[in-house]
């Protein structure tokens, strides 16, 4: 062998060795791409995930999850039904209120008859328990 063909093959293996050098870098990149990308999308995910449940959480503590099931309702003794039916209206009045939907005359005027209702309700329980 001699020295031009040691100098063609010198020259052959490290153009072999950059572009060996050169895929390896392009695959390493694009694995990183991809690997970053995955991981923000489950980043994403668990995020989403963990506002719910706190959203979840956080109506069920506050009691703004909704209306009784009708199982509960039959269940329930009239003088309570009444009383929590008289709160779930200030519940709902209030959050108008809060919510900017009517004014405060409005609520005003509605808490005070709501308040009228429960007293005259309250009464006629006293009255029925008396006879």
């Amino acid at each position: 062998m001699d020295g031009k063909q040691a100098l063609y093959y010198a020259a052959i293996a490290i153009a072999v060795l950059i572009g060996v050098g050169i895929v390896v870098s392009v695959v390493s990149a694009l694995v990183s791409l991809v690997w970053t990308i995955v991981s923000g999308v489950v980043s994403l995910a668990v995020l989403a995930g963990l506002v719910y449940v706190a959203y979840k959480a956080g109506s069920w503590l506050l009691g703004e999850g909704g209306s009784p099931s009708l199982d509960s309702i039959g269940s329930e003794s009239a003088s309570s039904t009444s009383v929590d039916a008289g709160s779930s209206r200030q519940d709902r009045l209030r959050k108008q209120y809060v919510e900017g939907q009517i004014s405060e005359a409005e609520f005003e005027r509605r808490i005070g008859e709501e308040l009228e209702t429960e007293e005259v309700d309250e009464i006629d329980r006293e009255l029925e328990r008396e006879r």
